[in-house]
Order: structure tokens, then sequence, then C-alpha cells
């Protein structure tokens, strides 16, 4: 026979403790985010780093000059749909076969090889704990869940829908994100914020699964990662042709954000707000897209 007061008393006991979990993570949040602000104001008042010596001595990049890039072997190393991540293991800056990362070290490799401010670098390994089951690691592969790292109308893979293996980029997607520069050969926030519509409404007509109609929060990562994009390569169309095409870095090629202490929080979010509140799904085409919607729409 159940026990009505043991079971009241366990409910509060679960209560406390999930009250005490989430006061936890919200000080750890609110230190991040103090810390965060430390550092952007520093950036503001001191020098930018050399041009030629973004990524400081003793670190991958230095001087432009980046360990070897191998391609991955797919039946053995494992990766995932994060071009960043897979970029520095297919250069040997993570280990090359993507498995048992921990989060210090994804944190400290994306600090260094994108200059990023390590509070950045914190808050974008924070989303693949929830994926490690207790572990405190992960292997790349665990990242194709959607809605993690991975989301629908992605600029380098087509909806995992239509393919559950989002290890690889598409050079199809690649090719036409990177044709949406309105100069020819850099992409701007406005250009960013354009395509994302594109993607988004063609994601929504072709997969009965799309997942961004009702949840602003993957919108916003996927314009957070269009603010990263735009930040560390400046938009340039040759530079993410390779970085996004085939994952690694270009030669002699060095961040574009030369903050001291790094691209922060505060600066990411700030271009992330601006590039999500210009995305219109209802926006009028430009001339050479008004046949985008035809034929194939999964990309």
């Amino acid at each position: 026979m159940i026990n009505y007061l043991m079971t009241g008393f366990e409910i509060v006991k679960r209560l406390v403790k999930e009250i005490i979990r989430l006061a936890s993570v919200a000080l750890v949040a609110l230190q991040l985010r103090a810390r965060d602000l430390v550092y952007t104001l520093i950036n503001v008042s001191i020098r930018r780093r050399r041009l030629g010596s973004v990524i400081p001595p003793g670190y991958p990049g230095h001087g432009r000059e980046w360990p070897k890039y191998l391609a991955p072997n797919f039946e053995s190393d494992s990766r995932s749909p994060c071009p960043g991540l897979n970029a520095l293991a297919n250069h040997g800056i993570l280990p090359r076969n993507g498995k048992h990362l921990t989060y210090r070290q994804m944190a400290h490799a994306i600090q260094h090889a994108y200059n990023l401010s390590p509070t950045l670098a914190e808050r974008l390994t924070a989303a693949s704990r929830e994926l490690d089951q207790g572990r405190g690691w992960i292997d790349l592969h665990d990242l194709n869940a959607l809605n993690v790292i991975q989301h629908d109308a992605s600029f380098t893979r087509p909806d995992i829908a239509f393919c559950p293996d989002q290890s690889s980029p598409n050079t199809e997607l690649v090719d036409k994100f990177l044709a949406h520069a309105s100069n020819g050969h850099s992409l701007s926030l406005v250009d960013l914020a354009y395509y994302s519509g594109l993607r988004r409404v063609e994601s929504k007509c072709s997969n009965g699964e799309h997942s961004l109609s009702y949840s602003f929060k993957h919108k916003y990562f996927g314009s957070g990662n269009c603010a990263l994009m735009y930040a560390v390569f400046g938009g340039d169309v040759n530079d993410l042709k390779v970085w996004l095409g085939e994952e690694r870095f270009p030669d002699r090629w060095e961040p574009k954000n030369r903050e001291a202490l790094g691209y922060t929080v505060v600066q990411s979010q700030a271009t992330t707000l601006a590039i999500e509140f210009n995305i219109h799904e209802d926006q009028a085409l430009r001339p050479e897209d008004e046949s985008y919607f035809e034929g194939d729409v999964e990309g």
C-alpha cells in the first residue's frame, strides 16, 4: 500500500533539490555574464591585436600557420553538424577522431582558434552538456541531434528529416548561400538576414517536421551562428567557401575579429539580435531568387 505521507515527503525533497539546482545554474549564468561584461569593457579600452598576430604565440594558427589538414575518415572518425568543431578536428587541434571530447577541451580550442572570449567559448559548449548522459565528454557525432547544435534551415546541411547523418556539409547548399553576397565577395548582415528568411521558408514548405515555427530559441541560435561567421570571417566568401565546404582553415588565414580579450557574449548577442529581427519570411525576393523555390526544395 502506498504511504501518502512518505510520498508527500519525497515530492518536497525533489522540489527542494530542483530549486537548489536551478539556483546554482542561475548563479553560474550571472557570474558568466559579469565576467563577460568586464571583458567587453576592457576590449573597448585597449588596443586590438595586431594583424598577423591575432592567434597568440604557442597556439595553433599563430602567424597564420595551421596544423596540417586531413579529411576525416567517416568510417572511424566522429563529426558533427558544426563546421567550427569539425575544422578543429580536421586540423588536429581537437583529436582527429572527434571522440571523447571534454567541454574544457572544446572551449579552449574554439576560444583560441577563433579569438573568442573565455565566456563565449564556455557558453557555446554549454548546449552539448545535454547530450553527455553524465559522462563529462561527448563524441562529435553526438551533436547530430535536432535543436541542440543542429537546427532546421541550416546553411550547410539539409534538414535532419531528410538527412539523419549531419556529419558532412552539402556543397550545393553552401554554394547557394555564398551566392547571396550582394557585392559578390562579402556577405553583409543584410545578406545573412535575407538568406535566413529564404532557408526558413524553404524548410517550412518542404519539411513536415519543421521545428522552427514555434521556437524563438532555435531561430535565435541560427542567427547566432550567422553572427559568429560574420565576426570571425568578416563575411568573406572565399574564406567561407573553404571553411564551410571543406571544413578546414584557408591557407594563411586568421580571424577577422581582433579584440584583445576575444569576441564576447555581449558583442555576439548584439549582432545576433540585429540579424534575427531583420529576418522576414514574407520578404520580397531578389530578382535572382524568383525561381528559388521551384524544383527540389529539400536542397
